[in-house]
């Protein structure tokens, strides 16, 4: 402890001192007289005041010597100035977590004599934890120099520091927009399951709930709620008789837990994943194709409608397109630098994909297929062997996959750690039938459940089998009025059609053309064509082949590929000075950014201008469309409207009567009605189905009635009255053979 770094640290808590009573100034005069009733608004503001005001005094004041000898070169004044700002501004953040969980840790796990004493006591840990983490990375990291380099590697060093700025804003857009939507949008469909399976790996170390999908998603999501005052899943039944739907909805709505506390924190660790992928595209971009065209790519994806409709739900479709990426642009760097440091980083990095979706394992093939390409391409090119180089190649291509096992194993042991043998037993019967077929892969596993060492093998290996059996058995389906039991064999390529922006498919068709119309440049070009070519074309044969139809979520593993691939047809357009590419350059931005920033918040709904004027319920349904976000806004309609006595049949994750407390079931298969009835745009179409097959009543009926309104594109509102009934009377196309139970004697009173 030097003396200047002591008068440092009491000069940093002066200003801490002053900063928080900045803080507090700038939010009571923003919530009493500026913004009334907007309390989390106010609190960002004050915040980035704070920020602002904590940088300017600590750089004159706190740190003088480091910050004005940083801008002691006129000439990069300005390129030292805002990295400075960015890096304090990451290191705040970062405080500002730590001061938070370290309050929630201390005050909920504090007992004894000093319970009563738990805020205090929390305040004064959480401000020290963060005091000294602000402190010691400002010091060493924040106003550190950089190393003396020549005139002309600044000067390229401060250009591409320019291109990373832009990267930061264009990335910001899309962060943004996700963080909104997080509290916007009620829970879908699969977080029911995922969320308190998170919480449980985390919490209890058992994984005896939703064995389907990997750990790393759900984990990550619910590291936040043990920092929260929640009631766990033992409570109920649900939990012992390993029923995971059950236990979500107990966890989440009939416990006295806040569903929307919840699902705010459990989706806030996702948005991790939409920066990581755009950072990796734009690097991966960048470094093969310059820095210009490293920012469109990353323009691309960041106004992406499937990213910005799925990156903050709890599920593993963006995860697993980073999965992907960082799979393929780890195993290029192995191919390129062949050294043992990149083989252990490409494996590691496939290991981690396979923790992100178990869709990832498709690396395993395409990593073996790149390697015989790369060796007849270098066969052709250095007149070698081809068995010679495969045989090199497939001995690191070996110890890559063993790494990545290690890792994933490594992972899956703390999880299942608690797992009890009989638990694991019953988790493997659940979810494998008692079919002959399976009985040597159930016996297999039983053997395994009996330590956590080998019982982490066996849940992968159940998890990978289960979603392999679900690819091949598929589920019922819709495209634009086509329907189908399993699947519809043209379903992803016409989904892509109609669901990507309109821009995208201009310029991946010109790419197309482009490049078949003009002679390969490079080897490194014809190379990157494979390399990209390879796994976009696999995932789509095995999405096309088999029959899991649900949305074009699925396909976003394929979507950085595409970007770098218009990347690579693009880049001599982007980096051309004629001012015909400048023109082309801004009408693709303007064209791609403003129909997407106009679907906010309906990007699960977004569909292209082919599809103007078709109304969106009869192109597609399910998570390309309706997956149950659209609760809440619903809730507020009905709230506007004075709307009482809602029928609800509600596709999601949600629960009705939480967020309108006087609603009641509804289901097709009750037949026409009178009143108030809201209808999810899921149930609608596939009521059709299964009406048929089960000779009941579907909901045809309403296709010619216009709905009051339609909520979010996803959820039909009707007012049906006798009138209406007289005007369209209601027909089964079929012959009904049965109806389902009324829910109530109350729901029953308007049931024709």
């Amino acid at each position: 402890m030097k003396s200047k770094n002591i008068v440092q640290f009491l000069k940093f808590v002066a200003v801490g001192i002053l900063n928080t009573l900045v803080d507090w100034a700038v939010f009571y005069l923003l919530i009493f007289y500026i913004i009334p009733g907007q309390p989390l608004m106010a609190k960002a503001i004050s915040f980035a005041v704070a920020v602002v005001n904590s940088f300017i005094l600590n750089s004159i004041w706190t740190f003088r010597d480091e910050f004005y000898g940083g801008l002691s070169d006129k000439n990069i004044k300005f390129y030292r100035l805002t990295n400075y700002f960015i890096r304090f501004i990451l290191v705040s953040l970062v405080g500002f977590a730590i001061n938070y969980l370290t309050f929630r840790y201390v005050i909920l796990n504090l007992g004894g004599s000093l319970a009563d004493h738990s805020n205090i006591i929390g305040l004064v840990a959480a401000s020290g934890a963060a005091l000294v983490w602000n402190f010691i990375i400002n010091k060493l990291w924040t106003y550190k120099k950089d190393a003396v380099v020549s005139q002309d590697e600044m000067e390229k060093k401060i250009k591409r520091f320019k291109f990373d700025l832009a990267a930061v804003g264009i990335l910001a857009i899309t962060l943004v927009i996700s963080f909104l939507l997080i509290s916007r949008d009620s829970a879908i469909v699969d977080e029911t399951a995922h969320i308190p399976a998170g919480y449980s790996y985390v919490a209890y170390h058992d994984y005896r709930l939703n064995p389907e999908h990997p750990p790393l998603v759900k984990f990550l999501a619910g590291v936040p709620l043990q920092f929260l005052d929640i009631k766990g899943l033992t409570l109920d039944s649900s939990w012992n008789d390993i029923r995971q739907w059950d236990a979500g909805w107990y966890f989440m709505f009939h416990s006295g837990n806040n569903p929307d506390q919840i699902l705010f924190w459990a989706r806030l660790p996702m948005l991790l994943f939409i920066l990581l992928l755009g950072v990796l595209l734009y690097k991966w971009a960048s470094e093969e194709f310059g820095n210009k065209t490293g920012l469109f790519v990353l323009f691309l994806f960041a106004f992406t409608p499937d990213v910005l409709a799925h990156g903050h739900f709890v599920t593993t479709d963006v995860p697993a397109a980073f999965g992907f990426t960082l799979g393929m642009y780890t195993f290029s760097k192995f191919l390129d630098k062949k050294n043992l440091k990149y083989l252990i980083i490409a494996g590691v990095c496939l290991g981690i994909a396979g923790l992100l979706k178990f869709s990832t394992f498709l690396l395993y093939p395409i990593f073996f297929l790149l390697i015989i390409i790369k060796s007849i391409i270098e066969k052709k090119e250095q007149k070698v062997k081809f068995w010679l180089t495969f045989w090199d190649y497939f001995k690191s291509l070996f110890w890559i996959w063993l790494i990545s096992f290690a890792v994933i194993w490594l992972v899956y042991v703390p999880m299942v750690w608690n797992t009890s043998v009989d638990v694991e037993k019953s988790v493997i019967l659940n979810n494998l039938t008692a079919d002959p077929r399976t009985e040597i892969l159930r016996n297999f596993l039983g053997h395994l459940s009996g330590n956590p060492l080998t019982r982490a093998v066996g849940h992968y290996l159940l998890g990978l089998m289960l979603v392999f059996g679900r690819v091949a058995g598929g589920n019922s389906t819709f495209i634009i009025g086509h329907f189908a039991d399993k699947a519809i064999a043209w379903f992803f390529p016409l989904a892509f059609l109609i669901k990507t922006p309109a821009t995208i498919l201009i310029l991946f068709f010109f790419s197309i053309i482009y490049l078949i119309s003009k002679k390969v440049d490079s080897k490194r070009e014809a190379w990157l064509l494979w390399f990209l070519g390879i796994p976009f074309i696999v995932y789509w044969a095995v999405s096309v082949k088999g029959s899991l139809n649900i949305g074009t979520r699925h396909l976003l593993p394929t979507i950085p590929f595409l970007y770098l691939f218009i990347g690579l047809a693009m880049r001599k357009i982007i980096d051309s000075k004629k001012l015909i590419a400048n023109i082309a350059i801004i009408i693709i931005v303007v064209t791609l950014a403003v129909p997407v920033l106009a679907a906010y918040p309906n990007y699960i709904s977004y569909f292209n201008i082919f599809t103007f004027g078709q109304p969106k319920y009869t192109l597609m349904v399910d998570s390309s469309l309706d997956w149950g976000q659209d609760l809440k806004r619903l809730a507020r309609y009905v709230d506007q409207n004075n709307i009482m006595g809602l029928k609800l049949d509600y596709f999601g994750g949600s629960l009705p009567n939480h967020y309108i407390p006087d609603s009641t079931g509804w289901r097709s298969g009750y037949g026409p009605t009178t009143g108030w009835l809201a209808v999810s745009a899921t149930f609608y179409q596939m009521s059709k189905l299964h009406g048929r097959e089960e000779g009941k009543w579907s909901y045809s009926w309403l296709d010619n009635i216009t709905p009051e309104a339609n909520i979010g594109n996803s959820i039909l509102l009707y007012h049906i009255t006798p009138q209406t009934l007289i005007d369209h009377p209601p027909t089964s196309p079929y012959p009904i053979t049965g109806y389902d139970m009324m829910p109530s004697a109350s729901a029953n009173n308007n049931q024709l």
